[in-house]
């Protein structure tokens, strides 16, 4: 439903499928088809009904139980509930929620980190997840680890060695640059990795937390730079428990509890119902909370008409 209310236009635009239950058989949905992806304003990311499962086995309770026994109960976590969205140009969208809502899963799924247990997700270029740890090696210094990270997200030597200066800039560790990893502080370690992945300059960038490490200096110029990829039409994701950091950065705010979209739109109007959602459950406890989430709670039906109105369809 959710393609189909998007799609529109006759040519056919560039696309890439990012994370999907069967990419071996996946086709872009009707709004990639159409051309959207390639108009001002269009569509960046697209995901249909995604869910997301963990299997899981509960422990038995610890009279019945060894120190390393395997048995208990299977159970299923349901990280992701059918969630389905779409990303423009030139949005930043911030991800909220209570701790297990969802939002990190999510995140992971979008940037085709990890496959959804059923549903796709088709993107115009390759999310940039942040940041790159994988390719991070913490007994090379901050600058081999720059080189390596930028060459691991497809930059060629020549632009490594170009950019180099303003990643070292961005991250702003001092000498530590020339330090081994493996003695930074885990906010050294997320300044660093954060300028390696805005310095990329990546169409789609995902952020869980990262805006939320560092002093003012820092987070003045890691808004700068989401900023400026904003102001390149790219697209962007933003996990942070900071409404302060939500409000200034993000244009659109996706409200998720208990692995589904609560709701989604603008963002001093997402962050003031969801504030008083966890203002109850602080105060009165979930049952209350879950009065107050009833009263924004949307159908993607709703969340579509929504967005055809925003886009003009």
């Amino acid at each position: 439903r959710l393609s189909a209310a998007l799609s529109s236009g006759s040519e056919r635009s560039r696309t890439a499928v990012t994370s999907t239950a069967n990419q071996d058989h996946a086709q872009p949905p009707e709004a990639f088809e159409g051309g959207h992806l390639a108009s001002s304003g269009g569509l960046n990311l697209l995901a249909t009904d995604i869910i997301l499962d963990y299997p899981v086995r509960i422990a038995r309770d610890e009279k019945s139980r060894g120190l390393f026994s395997r048995g208990g109960e299977l159970d299923v976590v349901h990280a992701v509930r059918g969630v389905s969205l779409a990303a423009r140009k030139g949005e930043f969208i911030g991800l909220v929620g209570r701790n297990g809502s969802g939002k990190s899963a999510l995140l992971r799924v979008l940037a085709g980190v990890e496959a959804p247990t059923s549903g796709e997700v088709f993107a115009a270029s390759a999310p940039q997840l942040m940041g790159v740890g994988a390719a991070l090696m913490p007994n090379l210094t901050g600058l081999d680890n720059i080189r390596i990270g930028l060459l691991a997200m497809g930059l060629t030597p020549a632009e490594v060695h170009d950019r180099i200066p303003q990643v070292a800039e961005l991250a702003d560790i001092g000498k530590s640059i020339r330090m081994p990893m493996r003695t930074y502080s885990s906010g050294m370690r997320a300044r660093l990795r954060f300028a390696i992945s805005v310095a990329s300059q990546p169409d789609i960038i995902m952020i869980d937390e990262a805006l939320a490490t560092g002093d003012d200096a820092f987070r003045e110029r890691s808004n700068q730079a989401m900023r400026d990829l904003i102001a390149r039409s790219g697209t962007g994701f933003l996990v942070n428990h900071s409404a302060g950091v939500i409000r200034e950065m993000c244009t659109r705010v996706v409200w998720m509890d208990e692995g589904a979209i609560i709701e989604d739109g603008d963002t001093l109007d997402v962050m003031q119902h969801y504030s008083y959602f966890m203002s109850a459950l602080r105060k009165h406890g979930e049952e209350k909370a879950l009065e107050v989430r009833a009263r924004y709670e949307t159908t993607e039906a709703e969340r579509i008409v929504a967005l055809q109105g925003t886009t003009g369809h």
